[in-house]
């Protein structure tokens, strides 16, 4: 008899009702989301750290599809050659490869290859 009007006051009252499974606050919304940058859509960790101490505000990389283990950076009007890359920024790159194609502000290193240029925003 009871237990009816019990429910109902902690429902009027917004506390939640004992016995239920209640989500903490600010854990509602949360979703998994992948580690890194990759969830701002920014530039990952790896890459950016092959630009030095400055990262251009629109940070340009041309990668050969065929060679993940280089790329090169537009840094300061001019297209510079990275290579040696590790087996983690092998991964960020073969990521940056599925990503659109974006037109470079400059002409294209010529190294007898399609290079796939990528804008990081």
């Amino acid at each position: 008899m009871w237990l009816p009007l019990l429910l109902s006051g902690f429902m009027l009252l917004g506390a939640p009702v004992p016995g239920t499974a209640a989500t903490p606050p600010g854990h509602a919304k949360m979703k998994p989301v992948p580690p890194g940058l990759a969830k701002k859509g920014g530039l990952p960790p790896g890459l950016a750290r092959k630009f030095g101490r400055r990262i251009p505000e629109r940070p340009y990389i041309a990668f050969d599809p065929a060679r993940t283990d280089r790329a090169w950076l537009l840094i300061e009007g001019q297209w510079r050659l990275r290579t040696g890359f590790s087996a983690t920024l092998r991964a960020e790159v073969q990521d940056a490869l599925k990503l659109p194609l974006a037109p470079p502000p400059v002409p294209l290193p010529k190294v007898g290859v399609d290079l796939h240029v990528v804008l990081f925003e």
